[in-house]
Protein backbone atom coordinates (compact mmCIF):
# COMPACT_ATOMS: atom_id res chain seq x y z
CA UNK A 1 0.00 0.00 0.00
CA UNK A 2 1.32 3.51 -0.90
CA UNK A 3 1.12 6.56 1.12
CA UNK A 4 2.09 10.09 0.38
CA UNK A 5 4.50 11.21 2.75
CA UNK A 6 2.34 13.31 5.09
CA UNK A 7 0.23 10.39 5.23
CA UNK A 8 2.52 7.98 6.41
CA UNK A 9 4.32 9.71 9.37
CA UNK A 10 0.32 10.62 10.85
CA UNK A 11 0.39 6.75 10.82
CA UNK A 12 3.45 6.46 12.25
CA UNK A 13 2.36 8.85 14.50
CA UNK A 14 -0.94 7.22 15.44
CA UNK A 15 0.49 3.95 16.17
CA UNK A 16 2.72 5.62 19.10
CA UNK A 17 0.34 8.04 19.90
CA UNK A 18 -3.53 5.39 19.91
CA UNK A 19 -6.55 7.62 20.75
CA UNK A 20 -8.60 6.83 23.76
CA UNK A 21 -11.57 4.40 24.36
CA UNK A 22 -14.12 6.81 25.87
CA UNK A 23 -15.68 4.84 28.71
CA UNK A 24 -17.73 5.68 31.38
CA UNK A 25 -15.17 7.46 32.94
CA UNK A 26 -14.22 9.57 29.88
CA UNK A 27 -11.11 8.61 27.82
CA UNK A 28 -9.56 5.31 29.08
CA UNK A 29 -6.32 3.21 28.11
CA UNK A 30 -6.78 0.05 27.71
CA UNK A 31 -3.73 -2.67 27.65
CA UNK A 32 -2.76 -3.99 24.45
CA UNK A 33 -3.83 -8.00 24.35
CA UNK A 34 -1.10 -10.53 22.66
CA UNK A 35 -1.11 -10.23 18.98
CA UNK A 36 -2.74 -12.94 16.50
CA UNK A 37 0.38 -13.53 14.84
CA UNK A 38 2.02 -15.24 17.77
CA UNK A 39 -0.13 -18.20 18.08
CA UNK A 40 -1.12 -18.06 13.93
CA UNK A 41 3.05 -17.97 12.78
CA UNK A 42 4.56 -19.21 16.18
CA UNK A 43 1.80 -21.42 17.68
CA UNK A 44 2.42 -19.78 20.57
CA UNK A 45 -0.33 -20.20 23.48
CA UNK A 46 -1.09 -16.95 25.18
CA UNK A 47 -4.33 -17.32 26.34
CA UNK A 48 -3.14 -16.95 29.91
CA UNK A 49 -3.14 -13.05 29.84
CA UNK A 50 -5.40 -10.59 30.76
CA UNK A 51 -5.50 -7.15 31.57
CA UNK A 52 -4.05 -6.17 34.63
CA UNK A 53 -1.50 -9.40 34.41
CA UNK A 54 0.49 -6.78 36.67
CA UNK A 55 -2.25 -4.77 38.51
CA UNK A 56 -1.29 -3.35 42.06
CA UNK A 57 -3.30 -6.58 43.59
CA UNK A 58 -1.75 -8.85 41.06
CA UNK A 59 0.50 -11.69 42.62
CA UNK A 60 3.39 -10.86 40.54
CA UNK A 61 3.67 -7.86 42.29
CA UNK A 62 5.32 -7.02 45.58
CA UNK A 63 5.80 -4.55 47.76
CA UNK A 64 8.92 -4.31 50.37
CA UNK A 65 8.52 -3.78 54.11
CA UNK A 66 12.62 -3.71 54.32
CA UNK A 67 14.66 0.10 53.47
CA UNK A 68 17.55 -1.68 51.25
CA UNK A 69 19.41 1.16 48.98
CA UNK A 70 20.04 -1.66 46.29
CA UNK A 71 16.79 -2.50 46.09
CA UNK A 72 15.55 0.63 45.27
CA UNK A 73 18.43 1.10 42.66
CA UNK A 74 16.86 -1.72 41.21
CA UNK A 75 12.62 -0.99 41.09
CA UNK A 76 13.83 2.48 40.07
CA UNK A 77 15.50 0.93 36.69
CA UNK A 78 12.76 -1.56 35.98
CA UNK A 79 11.02 0.73 33.26
CA UNK A 80 14.09 0.89 31.66
CA UNK A 81 14.06 -2.24 29.06
CA UNK A 82 10.73 -1.08 28.04
CA UNK A 83 11.83 2.12 27.63
CA UNK A 84 14.52 1.71 25.65
CA UNK A 85 12.51 -0.80 23.22
CA UNK A 86 10.08 2.15 22.88
CA UNK A 87 12.61 4.40 22.21
CA UNK A 88 13.95 1.71 19.28
CA UNK A 89 10.62 1.28 17.44
CA UNK A 90 10.15 5.32 17.28
CA UNK A 91 13.76 5.33 15.61
CA UNK A 92 12.46 2.14 13.12
CA UNK A 93 9.48 4.51 12.42
CA UNK A 94 11.79 7.53 12.10
CA UNK A 95 13.72 5.44 9.54
CA UNK A 96 10.46 4.11 7.40
CA UNK A 97 9.75 7.82 6.96
CA UNK A 98 13.22 9.02 6.21
CA UNK A 99 13.14 5.94 3.41
CA UNK A 100 9.73 6.62 1.93
CA UNK A 101 10.70 8.75 -1.14
CA UNK A 102 14.22 7.90 -1.45
CA UNK A 103 14.21 6.40 -4.92
CA UNK A 104 17.60 3.99 -4.42
CA UNK A 105 16.89 1.57 -2.34
CA UNK A 106 20.23 1.27 -0.58
CA UNK A 107 22.52 3.81 1.11
CA UNK A 108 25.19 4.15 3.98
CA UNK A 109 24.61 3.23 7.81
CA UNK A 110 22.55 5.24 9.27
CA UNK A 111 19.72 4.15 11.24
CA UNK A 112 19.76 0.34 11.05
CA UNK A 113 22.70 -0.32 12.79
CA UNK A 114 21.71 2.11 15.92
CA UNK A 115 18.46 0.46 16.19
CA UNK A 116 19.40 -3.22 15.94
CA UNK A 117 22.46 -2.28 19.02
CA UNK A 118 19.31 -0.06 20.99
CA UNK A 119 16.95 -3.50 20.61
CA UNK A 120 19.81 -5.88 22.57
CA UNK A 121 20.52 -3.23 24.84
CA UNK A 122 17.14 -2.91 26.10
CA UNK A 123 17.07 -7.04 26.09
CA UNK A 124 20.57 -6.98 27.27
CA UNK A 125 19.12 -3.92 30.20
CA UNK A 126 16.26 -6.22 31.06
CA UNK A 127 18.75 -9.26 31.61
CA UNK A 128 20.35 -7.07 34.02
CA UNK A 129 17.20 -5.45 35.95
CA UNK A 130 15.64 -8.59 36.45
CA UNK A 131 18.83 -10.66 37.83
CA UNK A 132 19.56 -8.19 40.59
CA UNK A 133 15.98 -7.99 40.70
CA UNK A 134 16.51 -11.87 41.46
CA UNK A 135 19.06 -11.93 43.53
CA UNK A 136 17.81 -9.21 45.98
CA UNK A 137 14.55 -10.85 46.49
CA UNK A 138 14.58 -14.97 46.64
CA UNK A 139 16.41 -16.79 49.49
CA UNK A 140 18.77 -19.42 48.71
CA UNK A 141 20.16 -18.61 45.08
CA UNK A 142 23.62 -20.50 45.20
CA UNK A 143 26.74 -18.65 45.01
CA UNK A 144 27.91 -19.44 41.78
CA UNK A 145 24.55 -18.52 39.96
CA UNK A 146 24.60 -14.81 41.60
CA UNK A 147 27.63 -14.40 40.42
CA UNK A 148 27.29 -15.89 36.87
CA UNK A 149 23.99 -13.75 36.70
CA UNK A 150 25.94 -10.55 37.64
CA UNK A 151 28.57 -11.26 35.59
CA UNK A 152 31.41 -11.25 39.36
CA UNK A 153 33.51 -13.29 40.01
CA UNK A 154 35.02 -13.84 43.70
CA UNK A 155 38.06 -14.82 45.25
CA UNK A 156 40.81 -14.84 47.41
CA UNK A 157 44.15 -13.31 47.65
CA UNK A 158 47.49 -14.71 49.14
CA UNK A 159 46.59 -12.20 51.99
CA UNK A 160 43.13 -13.49 52.87
CA UNK A 161 41.73 -10.63 50.89
CA UNK A 162 38.38 -11.29 49.48
CA UNK A 163 37.84 -9.96 45.80
CA UNK A 164 35.35 -9.01 43.55
CA UNK A 165 36.27 -8.89 39.67
CA UNK A 166 34.05 -8.48 36.29
CA UNK A 167 33.72 -11.73 34.00
CA UNK A 168 31.61 -10.99 31.52
CA UNK A 169 29.07 -13.85 30.44
CA UNK A 170 27.42 -14.43 27.09
CA UNK A 171 24.29 -13.13 26.94
CA UNK A 172 21.98 -15.47 26.13
CA UNK A 173 23.71 -17.90 28.72
CA UNK A 174 23.05 -15.20 31.15
CA UNK A 175 19.30 -15.22 30.05
CA UNK A 176 18.82 -18.99 30.11
CA UNK A 177 20.35 -19.12 33.62
CA UNK A 178 18.10 -16.24 34.46
CA UNK A 179 14.62 -18.24 32.94
CA UNK A 180 16.26 -21.23 35.13
CA UNK A 181 16.45 -20.30 38.24
CA UNK A 182 14.28 -17.25 38.34
CA UNK A 183 11.27 -18.79 36.65
CA UNK A 184 12.10 -22.49 36.82
CA UNK A 185 12.01 -22.86 33.17
CA UNK A 186 14.60 -25.03 30.75
CA UNK A 187 14.13 -23.19 27.87
CA UNK A 188 14.96 -25.26 24.47
CA UNK A 189 17.76 -24.12 22.82
CA UNK A 190 17.19 -25.63 19.80
CA UNK A 191 13.76 -24.54 19.35
CA UNK A 192 12.89 -22.14 16.59
CA UNK A 193 12.85 -19.07 18.60
CA UNK A 194 16.00 -19.34 20.37
CA UNK A 195 17.30 -20.10 16.92
CA UNK A 196 15.93 -16.98 15.15
CA UNK A 197 17.03 -14.96 18.69
CA UNK A 198 20.98 -16.27 18.08
CA UNK A 199 20.79 -15.26 14.88
CA UNK A 200 19.71 -11.77 15.43
CA UNK A 201 22.39 -11.59 18.32
CA UNK A 202 24.97 -13.50 15.79
CA UNK A 203 24.21 -10.13 13.34
CA UNK A 204 24.89 -7.78 16.05
CA UNK A 205 28.17 -9.30 16.61
CA UNK A 206 29.18 -8.83 13.07
CA UNK A 207 28.70 -5.36 13.29
CA UNK A 208 30.23 -4.58 16.96
CA UNK A 209 32.94 -7.30 16.31
CA UNK A 210 32.75 -5.99 12.62
CA UNK A 211 33.26 -8.82 10.33
CA UNK A 212 35.27 -7.46 8.02
CA UNK A 213 35.38 -9.79 5.30
CA UNK A 214 31.41 -9.89 5.06
CA UNK A 215 31.07 -5.88 5.38
CA UNK A 216 27.86 -6.96 7.17
CA UNK A 217 24.71 -4.65 5.72
CA UNK A 218 21.38 -4.34 6.79
CA UNK A 219 18.12 -4.52 5.00
CA UNK A 220 14.99 -3.07 6.34
CA UNK A 221 12.45 -6.24 6.58
CA UNK A 222 15.39 -8.16 8.03
CA UNK A 223 15.76 -5.91 10.30
CA UNK A 224 12.07 -5.81 11.60
CA UNK A 225 12.62 -9.63 11.59
CA UNK A 226 15.95 -8.86 14.13
CA UNK A 227 13.51 -6.63 16.41
CA UNK A 228 10.85 -8.91 16.32
CA UNK A 229 12.87 -12.32 17.24
CA UNK A 230 14.21 -10.32 20.57
CA UNK A 231 10.45 -9.70 21.60
CA UNK A 232 10.57 -13.26 21.03
CA UNK A 233 12.74 -14.31 23.11
CA UNK A 234 10.92 -12.82 25.91
CA UNK A 235 7.59 -13.78 25.21
CA UNK A 236 7.74 -17.70 23.67
CA UNK A 237 9.29 -18.57 27.32
CA UNK A 238 5.81 -16.15 28.97
CA UNK A 239 3.42 -18.81 27.03
CA UNK A 240 4.97 -21.49 28.34
CA UNK A 241 5.20 -20.13 31.98
CA UNK A 242 1.52 -18.81 31.91
CA UNK A 243 2.70 -15.35 32.68
CA UNK A 244 4.57 -12.84 31.42
CA UNK A 245 7.99 -12.61 31.86
CA UNK A 246 8.40 -8.82 30.94
CA UNK A 247 5.25 -6.31 31.72
CA UNK A 248 4.18 -4.45 28.77
CA UNK A 249 6.08 -7.09 25.78
CA UNK A 250 2.70 -7.51 24.44
CA UNK A 251 2.58 -3.66 24.02
CA UNK A 252 6.35 -3.22 22.25
CA UNK A 253 5.14 -6.41 20.34
CA UNK A 254 2.01 -5.04 18.97
CA UNK A 255 3.55 -1.87 17.78
CA UNK A 256 5.94 -3.68 15.48
CA UNK A 257 3.52 -5.63 14.01
CA UNK A 258 1.59 -2.15 13.27
CA UNK A 259 4.97 -1.10 11.78
CA UNK A 260 5.45 -3.89 9.74
CA UNK A 261 3.04 -3.07 7.08
CA UNK A 262 4.76 0.30 6.59
CA UNK A 263 8.17 -0.89 6.09
CA UNK A 264 9.11 -0.40 2.57
CA UNK A 265 12.82 -2.72 1.58
CA UNK A 266 15.36 -0.88 1.81
CA UNK A 267 19.31 -1.17 2.36
CA UNK A 268 22.00 0.40 4.75
CA UNK A 269 25.71 -0.56 3.67
CA UNK A 270 28.73 0.25 3.63
CA UNK A 271 29.88 2.33 -0.07
CA UNK A 272 32.41 0.15 -1.23
CA UNK A 273 30.72 -3.39 -0.13
CA UNK A 274 30.90 -5.48 -3.03
CA UNK A 275 33.13 -3.62 -5.37
CA UNK A 276 36.08 -5.11 -7.08
CA UNK A 277 39.24 -3.90 -6.12
CA UNK A 278 42.83 -3.45 -7.79
CA UNK A 279 44.83 -3.43 -4.59
CA UNK A 280 47.93 -2.01 -6.23
CA UNK A 281 45.87 0.90 -8.32
CA UNK A 282 44.76 2.65 -4.71
CA UNK A 283 46.02 4.36 -1.60
CA UNK A 284 44.45 3.21 1.52
CA UNK A 285 45.22 4.82 5.75
CA UNK A 286 47.99 2.98 7.19
CA UNK A 287 49.18 5.77 9.63
CA UNK A 288 51.22 2.41 11.75
CA UNK A 289 55.16 3.06 12.47
CA UNK A 290 57.63 0.28 11.17
CA UNK A 291 55.48 0.20 8.23
CA UNK A 292 56.76 -2.34 5.68
CA UNK A 293 58.50 0.58 2.93
CA UNK A 294 58.78 -2.12 0.17
CA UNK A 295 55.49 -3.70 -0.25
CA UNK A 296 53.49 -0.56 0.95
CA UNK A 297 55.51 1.94 -0.28
CA UNK A 298 54.05 5.77 0.03
CA UNK A 299 53.23 8.09 -3.17
CA UNK A 300 56.55 10.13 -2.61
CA UNK A 301 58.43 7.67 -2.53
Amino acid sequence: MSYECDELEGRIHSIFNPEPVVGNEGAEWHERPPSSRLAAEYGLDTKYWESFEYGSTSPLVRRAVIDDSDLANVVRAQQVPREMFLGTLRLFGDAIVAYHDDTERFGPYRFYPAILMSAWASFEAFVRVYSELLVNTVPGIPDVVRQRLLEREQSLDDKGELRVRPRMQPLLQRYWWLLKFGYGLEYARGGRIWQMGKAALDKRNELVHYEVSDMPSLKATKLWQYLEAILLLLIGPSALLGKSIMPDQYELYGLLVDLQPLVEEYEERPFFKDMPLRLTAVSFPCPFQNVDDEKFPTWGA
